[in-house]
């Protein structure tokens, strides 16, 4: 026996009688890099150790699971700490497991059959945890969250497994060891943000061969890394509720999906939707262009007409506002839906009261968002709409210099996925694409930036909350910090870095297809939008930021 072989029978033996917790237990642990790769580590945690050990995970099979139960294998290569896999734009909210038979192994008088099994994937709340992954595990964890708790079900062989013990590695707090339950079950408390990692055991009364060495029974080890942030229910008491700060008169109609921007100290709002839930009208869209001026005294003032549309967006830029897209519906109430996304793009005028034609969009686009940075705009995501025609998700985004003579759209890289009923804001000098609805696999907590610099886009961590959060969620960045307000009602702030995400308060109200613009440096408006329970909203909050931010500290 050389020296390698040494080293790795006396990690293998710390294995064998129980599931440790000693630096001798080596598994194969799987992780997403921050380059977006796949990572495979032979190793005591989610984390590169001995390069000379990746030999030992060398062939497993490792493969993606995407939300609709599609399994796709992953080519892994040697890199310097461990085997990666190059993954596609596909494969961004896959789960990603692997497996492997280790050898036959003896230790006394036992001689057995060690496999081992790994895991990990996106966000908890992500979708693609609850496909079925028991047809490639014969031991399979999976988590979900529960309120403000963690739980995770182990299955063996298909079904949900009594007693099978769990030790579970948080960062910030103490290890925990447990047994699942009836159910197959154990539930543990947050620690702090970060990679949180499980390791299991099940010993298998079954004997037989395995590359011509006999064996008296098989003993599965499976791990799985997640990398969790941290509870955003009410109930928290880290998480305080926002209070309103300073009453506005509220909207004079109550809409959703609208578009709403200020400038130069007045709140302005377009269009949205005024009916009923999934009911679309000529009757139910506005086409008014509105005005409140905040100094707390003035009424909201009819402007000038246009086009009735819903799912656009309003833009402050430089001295006047610019109103881009969103759908019109040519039928009247109670026909069928008759829906047509737009393309027009004007400028209006608050000194002459008059709209401009703009350059058109290069294809109709609603139910997309869209902010400005420096003298360009930024559209990003939608769909275009065409009656009965298929509707069809756009995989392009654009640029415009709205001071430039030419005023022509300009094509950025294509982005990495296709979303519509998101938030787009700009902070740092770059472009955020938050949250949304996928053209396939529902809502989603998926953050994606632009860098006009190096014209590159970088996937961020998720949104803290369920697939929902994200989805009709508004953002924009005032004294410096950039926040989301999303659809569970959590006020979210991007950490210093530009990496992550931080519940910082609960909204006075849950909110989604909302506006939330900033009021100040430490203030920001929350619009319109609706609640699934309460309905829509036409009261105006303020939410002080200053004491909920977090600070570069």
């Amino acid at each position: 026996m050389n020296t390698l072989q040494s080293v790795m029978f006396t990690a293998v033996l710390g294995l064998l009688s129980a599931l440790p917790g000693t630096s001798q237990a080596h598994f194969i642990w799987l992780s997403i890099g921050d380059d977006g790769n796949l990572h495979v580590h032979f190793s005591e945690s989610a984390a590169p150790d001995d390069p000379d050990l990746l030999k030992y995970a060398e062939n497993a099979e490792v493969w993606s699971v995407t939300a609709d139960g599609k399994f796709s294998s992953v080519k892994v290569k040697r890199g310097e700490e461990s085997l990666v896999g190059k993954l596609k734009r596909t494969q961004s909210e896959a789960v990603f497991g692997a497996r492997k038979d280790f050898g036959v192994m003896t230790r006394g008088d036992s001689t057995f059959l060690l496999r081992y099994y790994a895991k990990t994937g996106p966000s908890i709340d992500a979708s693609a945890w609850q496909a079925n992954t028991r047809k490639k595990l014969a031991l399979d964890l999976v988590p979900s969250r529960e309120a403000d708790k963690i739980q995770v079900t182990a299955f063996w062989q298909g079904k949900p497994a009594k007693d099978v013990e769990v030790t579970v590695a948080r960062p910030g707090a103490d290890d925990i060891k447990k047994q699942t339950d009836k159910q197959g079950q154990i539930t543990f408390a947050f620690g702090k943000p970060g990679m949180y990692e499980l390791r299991a055991r099940m010993v298998e009364d079954k004997s037989g061969k395995h590359q011509e060495k006999a064996y008296d029974e098989i003993r599965h080890y499976s791990t799985l890394a997640l990398r969790l942030g941290q509870s955003t229910e009410a109930n928290d008491e880290s998480v305080a509720v926002a209070k309103t700060m300073k009453p506005f008169a509220a909207i004079p109609e109550e809409i959703t999906s609208f578009g709403a921007a200020i400038n130069k100290g007045v709140l302005y709002t377009y269009g949205g939707h005024t009916g009923a839930a999934h009911s679309y009208s000529k009757q139910e869209q506005g086409n008014v262009l509105m005005a409140l001026k905040l100094d707390g005294k003035s009424k909201w003032e009819e402007l000038i007409e246009g086009p009735h549309l819903q799912g656009l967006t309003l833009l402050s830029c430089g001295d006047q506002l610019c109103r881009i897209g969103g759908f019109t519906a040519k039928n009247d109430e109670g026909e069928d839906h008759d829906l047509w996304s737009q393309n027009s793009v004007e400028m209006y005028d608050p000194q002459s009261n008059a709209w401009r034609k703009m350059p058109s969009l290069p294809e109709p686009r609603s139910s997309f968002d869209a902010a400005v940075l420096g003298n360009h705009i930024y559209v990003i995501g939608g769909w275009a709409m065409s009656g009965e025609g298929d509707k069809v998700w756009h995989k392009t985004a654009w640029s415009l210099d709205f001071t430039s003579q030419k005023n022509q759209w300009e094509a950025l890289p294509a982005p990495p996925f296709q979303r519509r009923a998101l938030a787009v804001a700009v902070h740092g000098g770059k472009v955020y694409a938050i949250g949304g609805m996928k053209s396939e696999g529902g809502p989603t907590t998926r953050v994606d930036v632009y860098d006009p610099k190096t014209e590159t886009w970088l996937q961020i961590d998720n949104l803290h909350g369920k697939s929902m959060t994200g989805f009709g969620c508004s953002s924009f960045a005032t004294g410096g910090k950039l926040f989301v307000s999303t659809f569970d009602g959590s006020l979210q702030q991007l950490s210093s870095d530009g990496k992550s995400w931080k519940v910082v308060a609960k909204t006075p109200t849950a909110r989604f297809f909302h506006r939330m613009l900033p009021l100040d440096e430490s203030q920001l408006l929350m619009v319109g939008g609706a609640n699934m329970e309460i309905g829509k909203f036409d009261e105006i909050e303020v939410i002080e930021t200053k004491s909920h931010a977090e600070t570069d500290e």
